[in-house]
């Protein structure tokens, strides 16, 4: 599935998504970077084990981030401060 919206890449909106993942290990980490480096729409990602954050830039939503980390088996939740 491709998508068309210009060749622009400042012309595409594009949302920042802080989310909480249950990641315990390297595994674990490694496991939501490799869905998140597949999925189409995403930019940017930081994973960070050590306060399970991660943080998604792209055009995907908060349903399909949270939908595609929790295949992986984990734990996610949106981030609240």
């Amino acid at each position: 599935a491709t998508s068309d919206l210009g060749t622009d890449p400042l012309g595409t909106m594009t949302d920042t998504i802080h989310l909480k993942v249950a990641m315990m290990c390297t595994g674990c980490s490694g496991a939501v970077e490799r869905v998140l480096g597949k999925m189409e729409g995403v930019t940017s990602f930081d994973v960070n084990l050590e306060t399970q954050k991660v943080t998604v830039v792209g055009t995907v939503t908060l349903d399909e981030v949270m939908a595609k980390i929790a295949k992986t088996g984990k734990a996610v939740e949106p981030w609240s401060d």
